[in-house]
């Protein structure tokens, strides 16, 4: 550990010149009388005060209020950075400050200190100090500055993160992947380290037309050693879905739209299925893959996280035959997910039959039996302003619990969010006027729009939602976006880096060109521009 001392530069306190009561009066060697004695009774006189000390106490300087400030915070090993600790209280006085906690090389320049990483300062690091006081009776203080520094596999001396201690990069927490073979779209048995804890797991490739991917979705499966997300999560996971975003260089789609719905609940006070996300880093055999968006698995767990019966059924819409109209396969376009036994549809079966030949009038006059109205126009309104047309009607969870003493209640749970904000799933240009009314791809939405009642209060709802503060209002949507890319930006520009080639490569094979592909900066302004300009077109078509 290399220490370097400094002492503040804070003058020393002025102390005033200190003076008796009669500074004028000579001063002499004279003793007093030998033997004598006071007068005897003698009382002192009333209302009398002690006499005030010859001396002022000498003044003490203030607190130093420490601080500890880095010129950068996310670092590559190897990179240099300039700390700086001082007091900032003016009238501080003398301090000595000291650096601690410091790896490698330290190097105090006269005004601030150098730390040169290493190829093994991989991770968090928290730059700590002390200030001392030079004199007085105050109290020791402490500051420390967090800075990241990830794994640099350029420098030709890279050592390769040690999965139990590499836990997080530039303040994101990553997740490192050995697969014991190689990883297919069944199971495969793999260790997975995460927070320092090590977990022998399994890891499969998930999704349709995303495991075609270069950069893959996978999902996690921890069995009954459950996942602790360390606060990334509110709960312990037996399954995490890792979102590859290689069909979004914004990187912030499939968080936004879940995090806009779980705001809508918010907004209206009440319990829905909110899958809940966050940004993680992957590493595979201690190489970094890159950035993803880790989310819910939706499953029974996750019904019984928010407070529903685990056992109750699930059904996933998978294609667009899931549109809630009669067909001589009542469930066509669904997957049953849980609920025993899976080949047993005949809740859903009764759902789609209702839905599917009730009037408009019939089905607003027994909706309630049936599902939560207010939560499927919230759903209309949810897929009808981000413009995720492809999750209207298929790319959504259906959950109703059989064993309920009511009727039934179907719930939704929104899924699968690449189409959106802009763009299409295969990531072409999407306009901020493109209006879809979902009419033809779901009968309850069809429904809805057709009665004069529902429809006021459909719009009703979005206009209340747009405005200021509300979850579809453009100050929500600016701050939350700030805050993702606060968080993000310099591991999705690496990512970037590390995928921008493939990506063009691949989206120019799918679309037959890429001539309107952006980079992640591109892509990043382009989503805050589409929102600014999609409030402009829903509040002129809504009026």
């Amino acid at each position: 550990m290399f220490l370097i001392s400094l002492l503040a530069a804070c003058g020393p306190a002025a102390i005033p010149e200190v003076t008796s009561e009669d500074s004028t009066a000579p001063v002499t060697d004279t003793e007093p009388p030998e033997d004598t004695e006071p007068p005897e009774d003698t009382e002192p006189p009333e209302d009398t005060e002690p006499p005030e000390d010859t001396e002022a106490p000498l003044p003490e300087s203030g607190p130093c209020d420490l601080s500890a400030t880095a010129a950068a915070i996310h670092l590559w090993e190897g990179d240099s950075v300039r700390v700086t600790a001082r007091c900032e209280n003016p009238d501080a006085g003398d301090w000595l400050i000291e650096p601690v906690a410091f790896s490698g090389s330290v190097v105090w320049d006269g005004e601030s200190f150098a730390w040169l990483t290493g190829v093994e300062d991989g991770g968090r690091h928290e730059l700590s100090f002390t200030a001392q006081p030079a004199a007085g009776d105050r109290f020791p203080e402490a500051a420390s500055v967090t800075v990241w520094v990830a794994d640099n596999p350029d420098d030709p001396d890279n050592v390769r993160p040690d999965p139990t201690t590499y836990t997080e990069e530039w303040g994101l927490p990553v997740i490192h992947v050995e697969p014991f073979s190689g990883v297919s779209e069944s199971y495969v048995e793999a260790r997975i380290h995460y927070g320092g804890v090590t977990y022998l797991a399994e890891i499969k490739i998930r999704g349709a037309s995303s495991a075609g991917y270069p950069k893959k979705s996978y999902t996690l499966d921890f069995g009954k050693e459950n996942l602790d997300t360390q606060g990334w999560l509110p709960d312990k996971k037996d399954h995490l879905v890792l979102v590859t975003p290689f069909d979004d260089n914004s990187y912030v789609r499939q968080k936004l739209a879940y995090d806009v719905w779980a705001a809508m609940a918010d907004h209206w006070k009440v319990e829905r299925l909110t899958p809940r996300t966050f940004f993680a880093v992957l590493y595979f055999d201690g190489v970094y893959h890159g950035l993803y968006t880790a989310a819910d698995h939706i499953d029974d767990e996750f019904l019984g996280e928010m407070g529903m019966n685990r056992e109750g059924n699930l059904y996933k819409s998978v294609n667009h035959d899931a549109d809630f109209r009669r067909k001589s396969n009542l469930h066509a376009g669904y997957e049953k997910k849980e609920g025993e036994p899976l080949s047993d549809f005949s809740d859903l079966d009764a759902l789609v039959w209702f839905t599917g030949q009730a009037d408009t009038a019939a089905f607003l006059a027994e909706a309630d039996e049936w599902l939560q109205l207010d939560e499927f126009m919230d759903w209309l309104l949810f897929v009808h302003y981000t413009a995720a047309d492809d999750s209207g009607g298929k790319n959504a969870y259906l959950y109703n619990d059989p064993t309920a003493e009511s009727a039934p209640e179907f719930r939704y749970t929104p899924w699968d969010f690449n189409h959106s904000f802009g763009q299409t799933w295969q990531t072409i240009r999407l306009s901020s006027n493109a209006n879809n009314d979902f009419t033809s791809v779901n009968a309850v939405f069809e429904h809805i729009q057709e009665d004069p009642k529902a429809s006021a209060e459909l719009w009703s709802r979005l206009h209340e939602m747009m405005d200021a503060g509300g979850p579809l209002s453009p100050e929500w949507f600016e701050a939350t976006l700030d805050d993702y890319y606060a968080l993000i930006d310099s591991s999705a520009a690496r990512d970037w880096a590390a995928w921008g080639d493939d990506y063009e490569g691949y989206w120019s094979g799918v679309r037959g060109r890429c001539s309107d592909c952006l980079d992640y900066p591109g892509e990043r302004a382009y989503v805050y521009d589409w929102l600014t300009e999609r409030d402009g077109w829903m509040r002129t078509y809504h009026p």
